[in-house]
């Protein structure tokens, strides 16, 4: 039997609003818990239209991404003078394609290093091709791989991808975030455990059941390719969230036949999201350990949120809620999202 909980509840918050010559009016806030972990997010959709005081875009954008172009550390003219190179026995960087990985300059771990995805300092997310995202990949796990030979303590692998400013990314040129550690974060210690528990109460993989669930239901649900299923996460945590989520494989260490359909669909999302007009993002993979195949119970999953349009002064998307409260307020819905996404995957 397929046991999967979609739960929400309806909010009406009335008042004598100014807009409507003070008549009384009402917006509807929706309070939803994920299926998995009971994660709460609040959507209302009408927060979309308030009024924000600094302009949502403006012209600057073209010449700060010049001026920062002068002295990157990462375009190919600078990157062999500006970058650190790795010790302990692994090369000095790694290349594959137009993708250098090198040490990150400023760690927040043992081994986190970066991995450039292109020689051009500026690239659209319409740009993101399967094979510049493929070869970013491989470079990732060749550095994976070296650490492992001599750390094998370090199974937990992390690719994650903060890009343009208001995502956290510090420099313009495009580059993912790849480090490994002997233990999981927090967050992807909730989903292990969770899956396992949901194994032991209902006999069957959360995330297999999740992907009927939602093909089933094809309100979320956008696209397969490769054995990688994408959709609309139903209780986001950020704006206009993917969860992208690989068929019977548990760690990023076990992606590598399923690479390629990955990289596709992963680049019709960018190209989905650029068509959004969404100037900012982050990217996370949640992996299990690389020497364990946890399949029957865990699967990889990885997940997008947009941020907001980079401009001089922007309005945040973390607030007191998503920051001090841990339950993000969402200003899209999930269903809309998937719609508008889908004909990416046609």
């Amino acid at each position: 039997m397929l046991m999967m909980k979609f739960e929400k509840v309806i909010q009406e918050a009335r008042f004598r609003s100014p807009l409507k010559n003070f008549e009384e009016f009402s917006q509807c806030v929706e309070v939803r818990s994920d299926p998995l972990t009971d994660r709460r997010c609040r959507i209302n959709v009408e927060r979309a239209r308030r009024e924000k005081q600094v302009p949502e875009k403006t012209s600057e954008l073209e010449s700060v991404i010049e001026g920062s172009r002068e002295k990157c550390y990462f375009c190919p003219e600078r990157l062999e003078s500006s970058t650190p190179m790795f010790a302990g026995g692994l090369p000095d960087r790694i290349r594959v394609g137009e993708t250098c990985v090198f040490p990150n300059l400023f760690p927040f771990g043992s081994f986190h290093a970066v991995a450039t995805l292109s020689d051009r300092h500026y690239l659209q997310l319409d740009e993101f091709t399967p094979g510049r995202i493929r070869d970013c990949f491989a470079a990732c796990f060749e550095y994976f791989r070296l650490v492992q030979e001599t750390h094998p303590e370090l199974k937990f692998w992390n690719i994650s991808w903060n890009w343009m400013p208001p995502g956290a990314a510090s420099i313009i040129h495009p580059h993912l975030q790849i480090f490994t550690d002997s233990s999981p974060t927090l967050l992807l210690r909730e989903l292990i455990e969770k899956s396992r528990d949901y194994y032991a109460k209902e006999q069957a993989n959360y995330w297999s059941n999740l992907i009927k669930a939602e093909k089933a239901a094809d309100e979320r649900y956008i696209g397969e390719g490769g054995g990688v299923h994408w959709m609309a996460s139903f209780a986001p945590q950020g704006n206009k969230e993917i969860l992208a989520v690989v068929e019977d494989v548990s760690s990023l260490a076990q992606l590598k036949e399923k690479l390629t359909g990955f990289c596709e669909g992963f680049s019709c999302i960018l190209k989905g999201y650029h068509e959004l007009g969404i100037g900012s993002m982050n990217f996370a993979t949640y992996s299990g350990p690389s020497d364990q195949n946890m399949r029957e119970y865990y699967w990889l999953n990885m997940k997008l949120i947009a941020r907001p349009y980079p401009i001089p002064f922007y309005i945040g998307d973390d607030g007191f809620m998503e920051k001090l409260h841990l339950e993000p307020v969402i200003e899209t819905m999930p269903e809309d999202l998937a719609r508008r996404l889908k004909d990416h995957f046609q």
